[in-house]
């Protein structure tokens, strides 16, 4: 069996996309890899063994204007790419998740009518690729049960969010040495998602400063601030005194997950995911683009009592501070949102998903 998969531009898109390759190989399944050029797509997928293609990163704008003309160039080099590369390797089965990358992937496969196609919707509400792509399709697979009714498509399937094994096991007591990590402190994760978030670094770090200073004493913080960011909120760190790890970015994300007591996270439906697996207490605090589905993911988690969501346009610097100082003080909270969020979780996503994909042979 050969699956092509096409995914990547974000952490959200391709992590799952990785879990869903990962199972497929234990199966001794072929796999082909297409993702963006950008460089998150290459250090997530460079080391893994499977054959991988890259395209150009070239999302459509929301407004018409010169860069759509732009962006119709690349989209007809990008897809005559396509179907060199369905002519090449002829999958049984295209996978997409969403994304610039998918789109014309996907469309060409659907319209050849000899290969099977599965999209993966990893939001609540469903992104435009995969809405366009939803009528072609033969089955779609969601990560929250409510997303089925953005969907007309007749097969949709619950499969959870696809969630990487590694990312899943728990290494506390090797972490906290690996981190240089006091073991007897309570641990704060910041994550302001794949890319970094330069305003949520900014929230965040600037609330926690105004901590009192015994607070301060008896808490750390790893704080995945993105490439551009950790010089300038570490040194925001140590002139406050507080004890803090800050990284660009962390491969071993499940060494994060596994010293936490408290996560402040962008709600990407990854990352909520792998911290519900870890049933870990969120304050979410959705990317305020008023285009971005974020804020559904969190609010879904919010309604189940399963995190906590906070607007970033509409919270200020004191009013996160009381918020962490409440959460830092009553374990019996953060042990509530903990279980509920540990019931939103899905661990056996991507073999729920290989199975499906599986399936389309025989259909």
């Amino acid at each position: 069996m050969r699956v092509l998969i096409a995914s990547g531009g974000s952490g959200g898109h391709i992590f799952p996309a990785v879990s869903l390759a990962e199972e497929l190989k234990k199966d001794n399944v072929e796999i082909i890899f297409v993702a963006s050029r950008r460089r998150l797509d290459r250090n997530i997928i460079q080391n893994r063994d499977y054959k991988k293609i890259f395209l150009s990163a070239n999302p459509m704008p929301y407004k018409f204007s010169w860069r759509f003309v732009t962006f119709l160039a690349k989209l007809a080099i990008d897809s005559i790419c396509a179907l060199y590369i369905l002519l090449r390797f002829r999958p049984d089965v295209v996978v997409g998740f969403g994304g610039y990358i998918a789109g014309a992937i996907l469309l060409l496969a659907a319209m050849d009518g000899h290969i099977k196609t599965v999209i993966h919707e990893q939001n609540l509400v469903p992104g435009r690729t995969n809405r366009l792509l939803e009528r072609f399709v033969d089955s779609v697979a969601i990560s929250f049960p409510d997303t089925k009714k953005y969907f007309r498509n007749k097969n949709v399937v619950f499969t959870g969010n696809p969630l990487r094994e590694e990312s899943l096991k728990e290494y506390r007591s090797e972490a906290f040495n690996s981190l240089g990590l006091e073991r007897d402190k309570m641990t704060i994760l910041v994550m302001g998602g794949s890319q970094g978030a330069s305003s949520l670094n900014d929230l965040v770090s600037r609330s926690i400063s105004l901590l009192p200073s015994e607070k301060k004493k008896n808490i750390q913080l790893v704080h995945i601030a993105g490439p551009k960011e950790p010089e300038r909120i570490q040194k925001r760190y140590n002139e406050n005194g507080i004890q803090g790890k800050v990284l660009t970015f962390i491969r071993d994300i499940n060494e994060a997950y596994s010293v936490s007591d408290l996560a402040i996270s962008r709600s990407g439906a990854a990352a909520i995911f792998e911290l519900a697996a870890f049933k870990k207490p969120m304050v979410l605090i959705p990317y305020p683009d008023r285009k971005n589905n974020q804020r559904f993911n969190a609010g879904f988690f919010a309604g189940k009592n399963a995190a906590i969501c906070i607007d970033e346009k509409n919270t200020g610097l004191e009013e996160l501070r009381d918020l962490i100082t409440e959460l830092v003080d009553n374990p019996a909270k953060r042990k509530a949102l903990s279980e509920n969020a540990g019931r939103l979780s899905v661990v056996d996503g991507a073999r729920r998903l290989k199975e499906l994909v599986q399936g389309q042979v025989s259909l």
